[in-house]
């Protein structure tokens, strides 16, 4: 009798810790990764997309660790010679900002759109070939550019790439990016199980 009610209570615990076990989400591991744009240029780090993006991530119950790796003046070039050590092995996702028609190559270095969009894809093709899932932003400030309350700087001087989002400005390109984001971390979590 007592045998048999010690077997019934370690199945009972065994039952408890599978179902807790398949109930706790796999950390996902995520990298941004791009420009100032990315690095958050002009605010501060909590203030920064990423940041903001882990947050609301986390809001929603995921465990998730979004690295920062913006880096100021960064080109599609810049970004792919700094790709293995931006990108460590265990990287899941990386959310890429890098080869907009109005970003630095284009508008800093002079190459065409055609070769900057060239060089963003080369790098996606690269962290596929890794197994990483890549979701990229294009034309961050799509909608926002004319609003210069949602910018750090004062005066938008359209010849150079210094008209940078401020924390409301990045608010609202999470609220857009965010479902997209979240369906590839939900992804990965049920690879890990």
């Amino acid at each position: 009798m007592v045998s048999a009610k010690r077997s019934l209570a370690l199945a009972i615990v065994g039952l408890i810790l599978s179902l807790w076990a398949t109930d706790v989400k796999a950390e996902v591991r995520i990298v941004a990764l791009g420009d100032s744009a990315i690095k958050g240029h002009g605010v501060s780090a909590s203030e920064s997309y990423p940041a903001q993006l882990e947050a609301a991530l986390i809001a929603k119950g995921h465990k998730v660790t979004i690295v920062n790796r913006g880096v100021d003046g960064d080109t599609t070039a810049d970004v792919s010679e700094r790709l293995d050590r931006s990108v460590p092995p265990g990287t899941d996702i990386v959310v890429l900002n890098i080869g907009d028609p109005r970003g630095n190559d284009v508008v800093l270095h002079h190459l065409s759109p055609a070769a900057a969009e060239a060089g963003a894809q080369s790098i996606m093709a690269k962290l596929r070939g890794r197994g990483v899932a890549v979701y990229r932003i294009t034309r961050m400030q799509q909608g926002l550019v004319d609003r210069p309350e949602l910018h750090v700087e004062k005066v938008h001087d359209k010849s150079n790439t210094m008209w940078h989002l401020n924390a409301a400005g990045y608010a609202i390109v999470l609220q857009r990016t965010l479902p997209e984001i979240e369906a590839l971390v939900n992804e990965t979590e049920k690879r890990s199980h």
